[in-house]
């Protein structure tokens, strides 16, 4: 197999590493391989590698595992060090629009604009009194964070071609999903936290990270605690589990409360959502009814065409756990 035709995707979280490879075919994906491997404990917290030798030597037994030593890959920051924002700006050259969202940024951002990596992503244009305007979507993460998952894809024996940000993955992957001209919404739920990404024409305009994650139905849950039963073996209408995810719908309420207050125009018409809560039976019904919004899960095999030999539960850890990475694959990691 050449790995240099392939388009790999590396997704780290808190709890695993997972990382596959694809051909790519214009829009869409052949998948040739895929593994997991668990973060050692402790060394990936909130998004951010804080030992990237040891997460490098675990994430380069996968790339053994997968033969894909030499590698071009492409992955993801995430967690609450990432800012991003809607910026207005006038219209100008996207150099000239980065450094003026980097200075206005000096207003907003907790940390020195010296110990930052940002990028700026166009979405939409629009005549003001004052001239032309043009809205950006500002991201920024620490530069550790950024250096700390270059090193560990070092040690890996990777060569991390491109970062970006976990909601444009999910973009890439669900896109047929996205309705053109209307405001779409993606619940990623994983271990530790949680996010809502909005997008407008496909185009994110909003992003708020949400303390809730399935670990929490892993410590509280007694029948999963003593291993009787799966996380897709509960219903969503269970009063423990609604006891659980009370605080999620919470956070979600008010996060979509604030977008319509900012955005009164607008309103979310469709939600999907993935992540290894996705799993839960009955979950999407149960949020289309907390949120009053259609809640469904999100699908791949629009984008992704599965090797045909794989198991039930390998597409539906596909489907589950690995949407980040195989969006990042999409998008191509050369």
């Amino acid at each position: 197999m050449f790995t240099s035709s392939m388009s790999v995707g590396l997704d780290v979280g808190s709890q695993s590493i997972k990382l596959v490879g694809m051909q790519k075919q214009r829009d869409t994906g052949n998948l040739k391989l895929f593994g997991q491997v668990a973060v050692p404990p402790g060394t990936v917290e909130n998004g951010l590698i804080n030992n990237p030798e040891e997460v490098g030597n675990e994430l380069g037994k996968l790339v053994e595992q997968l033969k894909l030593k030499g590698s071009k890959v492409v992955s993801a920051l995430s967690g609450q060090q990432v800012y991003t924002r809607l910026m207005t700006l006038p219209a100008m050259r996207p150099s000239e629009m980065r450094t003026a969202a980097l200075y206005q940024s000096t207003s907003f951002l907790p940390i020195s604009v010296d110990d930052i990596t940002a990028d700026i992503y166009p979405v939409r244009q629009f005549d003001d009194p004052q001239g032309k305007m043009a809205e950006v979507f500002f991201v920024a993460a620490r530069k550790t964070q950024a250096e700390n998952m270059v090193k560990a894809c070092e040690i890996a024996g990777l060569k991390l071609t491109r970062l970006e940000i976990e909601p444009l993955a999910l973009k890439t992957l669900y896109q047929p999903h996205l309705q053109k001209d209307k405001v779409s919404a993606v619940i990623n739920i994983g271990a530790q936290r949680s996010y809502l990404s909005v997008f407008q024409s496909s185009t994110p305009v909003f992003i708020r990270s949400i303390g809730f994650g399935c670990t929490a139905f892993f410590q509280q849950i007694p029948q999963i605690v003593e291993n009787e039963c799966r996380l897709e073996d509960l219903n969503a209408e269970d009063p423990d589990c609604q006891r659980l995810l009370r605080n999620l719908i919470d956070e979600l309420v008010r996060s979509l409360d604030y977008f319509r207050l900012q955005n009164k125009e607008d309103s979310v018409t469709n939600i999907l959502l993935c992540g290894g809560c996705a799993r839960l039976g009955g979950i999407e019904e149960y949020l289309s009814r907390e949120l009053n919004i259609s809640v469904q899960l999100g699908s791949i095999v629009e984008r992704i065409k599965l090797p045909p030999n794989i198991t039930e539960e390998q597409k539906d850890d596909l489907r589950f756990d690995y949407p980040i990475a195989l969006g990042l694959a999409l998008r191509g990691g050369a």
